[in-house]
């Protein structure tokens, strides 16, 4: 329970330019063999092997406290994402362990999940000892098991992802990230420790950052399978009166289509990523735009009205100062955003005449270097 990139697929297939968003068998391979080789994993590598649905299999409890959640029995709050840290330890012997030493070990959660099943061992409706008092009395446990290669590392995530739809879906709760603010649905224990407190454990980041993984890709996996368990189409719609920059690939390795998406001309979306707290859509074989641009820029589904998002708007080519610190108290941090970037703020603060916006821990840059110079309406 302690420590150690991202494309999710919400259709079949979409076409741009009268391509196909389905490629060949070839066009697949190369970096399915690199991340295999350079032991990093991300949603398109995982996409890409087809994994099924695991099997969920229910043993019976050992914990003898029948506690209700906060808000009542059948009522959870979301779903906490554990790691063993236990390296060659198997699902079996995890379960074993928890059955058999939870009273000594003051620990029980209600799920442990490997590369080939999920084993249920304690009913969801009720509340667990998983990451301290906070967390118990709102949220659902599950604990990934260590795997020793890329491929059940992936299947294991994959397998993970679908029982936190399966979990969202059947509680009636959206699928919300909340590692960024402390607000949200799913949460790492490394969130819970930072939001919540009564824990100092910091999983799975560690272990997910040990595989080229993080808590963005997990959610995005997530939002996938959630979606297909909905059986969701994605659409979205261009909003900036100067249209929007079709790219190939996104983030840091994207390179100009030369092509421009009309505002308001609406695309068919068949996966989604995020890239330093930006959402990005595929609309066509390889091919992506921002999401800041849409109206959906804070995720496919999730509202244009909690945007959180800000984009760097300053000189063509230049960059703009990271701060620690805002205000009179801000020191150069030694890091620049390059202007286009686009960045998740977790944070507003109002001084000496201007926002000032926080994308990373007590690391803030000024609003009047962004689109948003008059504050976040979704956080004053």
């Amino acid at each position: 329970m302690k420590k150690r990139y991202l494309v999710t697929s919400l259709l079949c297939a979409a076409v741009l330019g009268g391509t196909t968003v389905i490629g060949s068998a070839g066009q697949w391979q190369q970096p399915i063999l690199a991340a295999e080789q350079a032991g990093t994993v991300d949603n398109q590598y995982i996409n890409a092997q087809h994994f099924a649905n695991p099997p969920i299999k229910t043993v019976p409890t050992t914990f003898t406290h029948w506690n209700a959640y906060r808000h009542g029995v059948g009522k959870p709050e979301g779903i906490v994402i554990h790691e063993t840290a236990d390296p060659g330890v198997t699902l079996d012997q995890e379960v074993t362990r928890m059955q058999t030493q939870w009273q000594k070990r003051q620990a029980y959660v209600h799920a442990f999940v490997d590369h080939s099943e999920v084993v249920n061992i304690h009913p969801t409706d009720y509340a667990v000892w998983g990451a301290g008092y906070y967390a118990n009395q709102r949220f659902i446990h599950i604990e990934l098991v260590e795997e020793n290669n890329a491929y059940d590392f992936a299947e294991s995530v994959n397998n993970d992802a679908y029982y936190v739809a399966t979990l969202l879906k059947k509680y009636n709760l959206p699928a919300v990230l909340a590692d960024h603010d402390g607000q949200g649905t799913i949460w790492s224990h490394h969130a819970v420790s930072q939001w919540l407190g009564d824990t100092d454990h910091t999983d799975p980041t560690g272990y997910f950052q040990s595989w080229g993984y993080s808590m963005d890709d997990f959610f995005a996996l997530v939002q996938q399978k959630l979606a297909e368990l909905n059986h969701l189409s994605g659409v979205v719609q261009v909003k900036n009166s100067n249209g929007v920059p079709l790219w190939n690939g996104y983030g840091a390795a994207k390179t100009a289509t030369g092509r421009t998406l009309s505002n308001n001309s609406r695309w068919k979306v068949t996966a989604q990523t995020v890239v330093d707290g930006a959402y990005w859509y595929q609309v066509g074989a390889n091919q992506w735009i921002e999401a800041t641009d849409t109206n959906w820029p804070n995720g496919y589904g999730n509202p244009a009205s909690t945007n959180t998002v800000v984009k760097v708007q300053y000189k063509n080519g230049a960059s703009i100062a990271l701060w620690n610190g805002y205000g009179d108290d801000q020191q150069f941090s030694g890091r620049y955003l390059k202007n286009g970037s686009a960045w998740r703020v977790t944070k507003q603060a109002f001084a000496n005449g201007e926002y000032w916006y926080q994308v990373a821990t007590n690391q803030w840059i000024e609003g009047r270097y962004t689109n948003y110079v008059d504050g976040l309406a979704a956080l004053k």
